[in-house]
């Protein structure tokens, strides 16, 4: 017979429920080395066990009253990361992103090699949203390039890692992006002008960090590494600045507060007749869009970067949102994250808006430490904190940014991280080396906190209005 119990789980069941979770995704993490998708499906079946079985909750009741609206609420946000992924690969067939990979490396000058890589960095991962693909592309010619030139490998590979995490943090095409808009339940755009406010103030130090560094720089750059990625690129797409078009759409568009899906496919309209023109038919073109282009240039790093996108691209993003809904939604339901709310309020937080914020900045990194996943640190402190941000009238624009500002970019300074591995493989610097270079992966939490206790930037709640 199925139970129908609407209260609220106790607080020491909600603290038994949330250690249960940690102990997996430690457990699983540290010691089995499991698979992050298969560790979210270990936390929805102990959430469902415990949650039916110990504390009386009925399956009707957490699948109609957690599930189902979970899911409502993120469907806006899958709709966008699968539209992302056909527009990458319009992006590639079209020539943009090549185009983008040569005009920047052709910016770089020795004396400023540090400043210049940063900004070839940001400019790349803004309009492209990964920083996996940034990292290994023009993380890797600019490594080589590094040494060449005498820059210390610790302080090339920081500047590519802060790079690399500006776009992934800003752009609308970046998928911790939209997803911690999502969590946060605002639109993408207002989220994105919620964490320039913390990400600026990190873009300027960088800046002045990396030019003061670079400053006795001196050497040359060896054009052969240059040759060899624009060679490519050139002799399989035709590159003019035309190609601009789809990307500077897609900004403008967003900007003028378009809806995001739709500013998302119109870009890949514009796209679609510079795909054309690169000699890809129409079949062509869908079948990219749909399974990722199958680009062959004669250099690997940049076949591996001009190979992403379409719709399989971002389906393990996918698979990963929707099971760490199941159990995050049961445990908005039975109001363990209530209770937990309702504790540090009472204990830490009080009326203290700076107290607020610091509480959601540390339990995102306390996510992003315990678990290395970037996806989790925003969905867990998201959902958890989301309403008592309307209590207290905070915006959740502040909640998104410092979802982000706690969660996205201290990920790559995690050693035992998917993402940090990724980059020191590719870049071939460890994370303790290049944690101090990647200025801007450590000041966002940090202007967070400054404008907590300050108010400044800290809008009033617009659910409350």
């Amino acid at each position: 017979m199925e139970q129908r119990v609407r209260e609220d789980i106790s607080f020491r069941g909600a603290m038994e429920v949330l250690a249960g979770i940690t102990a997996i995704l430690a457990g699983g993490t540290f010691i089995l080395g499991l698979n992050i998708v298969v560790l979210l499906a270990a936390c929805g079946g102990f959430t469902t066990w415990i949650f039916t079985r110990r504390y009386g909750f009925g399956w009707k009741f957490l699948f109609k009253e957690g599930v189902l609206p979970m899911f409502f609420r993120a469907s806006g946000a899958l709709s966008i990361l699968m539209s992302v992924g056909p527009l990458i690969a319009a992006w590639t067939l079209s020539g943009t992103i090549p185009y983008l990979v040569t005009a920047g490396l052709a910016l770089l000058t020795p004396s400023l090699f540090l400043p210049s890589a940063f900004l070839l960095c940001c400019f790349a991962s803004l309009l492209t949203g990964t920083s996996w693909g940034t990292a290994a592309t023009f993380g890797v010619a600019l490594t080589g390039i590094a040494a060449g030139l005498g820059v210390p490998p610790e302080a090339a590979a920081g500047a590519i890692v802060g790079g690399a995490y500006f776009g992934d943090k800003l752009s609308p095409v970046s998928d911790t992006t939209v997803l911690a808009a999502a969590v946060a339940e605002v639109d993408v755009i207002d989220h994105i002008r919620s964490t320039l406010w913390t990400t600026m103030p990190g873009f300027v130090l960088s800046m002045a960090v990396y030019g003061i560094a670079g400053w006795g720089i001196s050497g040359s750059i060896d054009p052969a590494r240059i040759e060899a990625v624009t060679s490519a690129i050139g002799g399989h797409f035709f590159l003019t600045p035309a190609l601009l078009i789809p990307p500077f759409a897609l900004l403008v568009m967003a900007w003028m507060r378009i809806p995001t899906l739709a500013a998302l496919w119109g870009s890949v309209a514009l796209a679609l007749p510079f795909a054309f023109f690169q000699g890809y038919g129409p079949l062509d073109i869908l079948s990219a869009m749909a399974t990722g282009p199958d680009i062959s240039t004669g250099v690997a790093s940049v076949d591996d970067l001009l190979s992403r996108g379409g719709l399989l691209f971002l389906a393990g993003v996918a698979v990963v949102v929707c099971i760490a809904y199941v159990f995050a939604g049961q445990l908005e339901a039975t109001g363990t994250f209530r209770r937990t709310g309702t504790f540090l309020k009472e204990r830490f937080i009080g009326e203290s808006r700076g107290r607020f914020v610091f509480s959601v900045s540390v339990t995102g990194m306390v996510v992003a430490v315990g678990t290395g996943n970037s996806y989790l640190s925003e969905i867990l402190p998201g959902t958890m904190y989301k309403k008592l941000a309307d209590e207290m009238d905070i915006s959740r624009r502040v909640l998104s940014r410092t979802l982000e500002d706690s969660g996205t970019v201290i990920v790559p300074l995690v050693p035992w991280s998917a993402a940090a591995l990724y980059l020191t493989s590719v870049l071939g610097v460890p994370p303790s080396g290049y944690l101090p270079w990647a200025v801007i992966c450590y000041t966002g939490f940090a202007a967070a906190w400054l404008y907590g206790f300050t108010g400044i930037a800290l809008w009033p709640s617009e659910k409350k209005e």
